[in-house]
């Protein structure tokens, strides 16, 4: 018997077995589900032909193609007016200008494109490009992100129900069991065919709860085919369509608190509390519809979903997929040790790669081609400096990346901040100046380019200096030797010849008149 109050203590009673992991679940999902562009349970104004009319891509009035972009997107928003920019001092930079464009468009995607348009190519790619851009990354996303963990938040909650120590990597289950592709077209297909029902108006609200336990089936089975998933959640859903509702409208009240407390009892209570109940008729629905014979419910086996209560996790050895070992990343053994001579080899192959970047960033932004750096060489010492340094001096925090991320920031900071001072106070002149970048020290160093080399320290560190060494290691000793003692000699005379005529000129350095650390140093003696 189909019983709501039932369904809803069992469900409460299965959130509380597990609440931390049922709320970081759902934190998680709500987060990547919000992450499309235009949310497809956005709300819009009914005569959506009134805001339409009013975009103009081909604007000559506006200021620059992000704001067409803007424009655009004030036409689909309800509020009349732009949110203010949080960082409008902040005027250089991807970083700084990412948090004004979001903040001013209301659209994190469409934000981060103008970022990318204003700083990169200086406002040079037209607006309509960034608006299909925009458009079909957010449709990309919706159909194999949203879709696929929907699929996957579903799937935890079925093992959760029973299983008191379910993890929320299940969310990422049917990536890892290499059923991305045949998940995402199925919930297309059960979406498209909704919204498509929808113009009938009542025929919408009635497919709407006949698909409505397809991501379900999917979770359980991700092998039957698309159409046996359709038809099944049709068929199961017969005589049950008016009870879901019901079960769904009893929730309103939790909604309504969600309001007054800005979202959060959703978080922490109302959405775990409802997946868990809705898992609950899920099951419920399965086992009659199994006592009934429907047709294709015998596919839904997974036999580990039934039963009492076990304090354990899922035993994933006998689930009825195993997990493709090609959806898993290449694992590189990041713990090797490394000798002198490779470290040489990556410094030079890092610096080099380094100098090859800001030649061809600036040639993107100003489509002039300049030598970069301090150095007359086609190298950045700076960068072979920071790679090497997290790679030796951060072998101890290896196997914590997040640990490692972090440290990687300090130990790049402290290296760019130092290079800066030397470089001021010997040559007068400055090779960088961040001021005007998001949260900057004193232009030295700024949060966009730290995030930049830790990122770049976490795949040298994990992925690319493995790689290097293992070819480095197919390749003789004594070839070696030989090109480090070339690398190195022509290394040393750069230095000291760039030591007394450095690479200086227009777009390369800044000459600084009054130097504030000269007069501190003045002053303390």
């Amino acid at each position: 018997m189909f019983s709501r109050n039932s369904l809803k203590r069992r469900g409460k009673k299965a959130f509380y077995r597990n609440w931390k992991s049922c709320i970081i679940i759902c934190f998680i999902y709500t987060i990547l589900v919000g992450g499309t562009v235009i949310s497809i349970n956005k709300t819009f104004d009914f005569d959506y032909r009134d805001n339409i009319k009013n975009i103009n891509i081909n604007n000559i009035d506006a200021d620059t193609n992000s704001d067409i972009v803007n424009e655009f997107l004030n036409g689909l928003n309800v509020e009349e007016e732009r949110s203010p920019e949080f960082f409008s001092d902040t005027s250089r930079g991807v970083l700084g200008s990412i948090v004004n464009n979001v903040s001013k468009s209301g659209s994190f995607l469409f934000g981060i494109l103008n970022a990318v348009n204003q700083a990169l190519f200086k406002d040079r790619i037209w607006a309509s490009v960034i608006i299909i851009i925009g458009a079909a990354l957010s449709l990309f996303y919706w159909i194999f992100v949203s879709k696929v963990i929907e699929v996957g938040n579903d799937r935890f909650f079925l093992e959760n129900r029973r299983f008191t120590k379910t993890k929320a990597s299940k969310l990422l289950l049917p990536y890892r069991l290499g059923k991305t592709t045949h998940t995402a077209y199925t919930m297309f297909l059960k979406n498209l065919y909704t919204i498509l029902w929808a113009f009938t108006i009542v025929g919408g609200f009635i497919k709407y709860y006949s698909y409505y336990l397809v991501p379900y089936i999917l979770a359980e089975n991700p092998n039957m085919k698309t159409k046996d998933v359709l038809k099944l959640s049709r068929d199961m859903m017969n005589g049950y369509k008016w009870e879901m509702f019901k079960l769904d409208l009893s929730f309103i009240g939790y909604y309504l608190l969600g309001l007054l407390t800005l979202n959060i009892s959703n978080i922490v209570f109302t959405t775990p509390y409802m997946n868990a109940t809705k898992a609950e008729a899920y099951m419920l629905i399965r086992d009659m519809s199994k006592t009934k014979g429907i047709e294709n419910s015998e596919l839904l086996k997974d036999n580990n979903l039934e039963g009492e209560v076990v304090l354990e996790e899922y035993p994933i050895y006998e689930y009825m997929l195993k997990e493709s070992k090609s959806g898993h990343l290449l694992k590189f053994n990041y713990s090797r040790k490394y000798s002198i001579i490779d470290i040489i080899l990556i410094f030079f192959i890092i610096a080099i790669f380094g100098y090859i970047f800001e030649v061809l960033l600036h040639l993107f932004q100003y489509g002039e081609i300049v030598k970069r750096g301090t150095l007359q060489g086609p190298w950045l010492p700076i960068w072979g400096a920071g790679g090497v340094a997290m790679l030796v001096l951060l072998k101890p925090v290896r196997k914590n990346p997040f640990a490692y991320f972090v440290l990687a920031m300090l130990v790049s900071g402290i290296i760019e901040y130092g290079t800066s001072v030397y470089l001021e106070l010997v040559h007068h002149m400055s090779w960088w100046d961040y001021h005007g970048y998001f949260l900057n020290i004193n232009g030295r160093v700024c949060l966009e380019g730290l995030l930049l080399f830790a990122i770049g320290g976490v795949l040298v560190t994990y992925i690319i200096a493995p790689n290097i060494a293992n070819i480095l290691d197919k390749v003789s000793k004594k070839l070696k030797i030989i090109l480090c003692i070339i690398l190195v000699s022509l290394f040393v005379f750069d230095f000291y010849y760039s030591s007394k005529y450095p690479n200086t000129g227009e777009g390369v350095t800044t000459e600084i008149k009054e130097s504030k650390i000269e007069e501190y140093i003045k002053n303390k003696s």
